[in-house]
């Protein structure tokens, strides 16, 4: 079973509280820079046009 942070003593507690925010910083610096990363590339989307699959049949 998972053990909570209230279930812990002190010492543990503070333990977890320090790995937790280095995992949540570590996570949130790779979002920040795939966030990033998106905004300065310029990607631009072009769509072929082709026509409906019924109009290309009946010709």
């Amino acid at each position: 079973m998972q053990k909570f942070s209230v279930d812990l003593p002190s010492s543990d507690r503070r333990v977890v509280r320090k790995w937790r925010l280095l995992v949540v910083s570590f996570y949130g610096s790779l979002l920040a820079a795939m966030l990033i990363m998106a905004l300065m590339s310029n990607r631009d989307v072009q769509v072929a046009h082709s026509d409906p699959p019924f109009e290309a049949h009946n010709k």
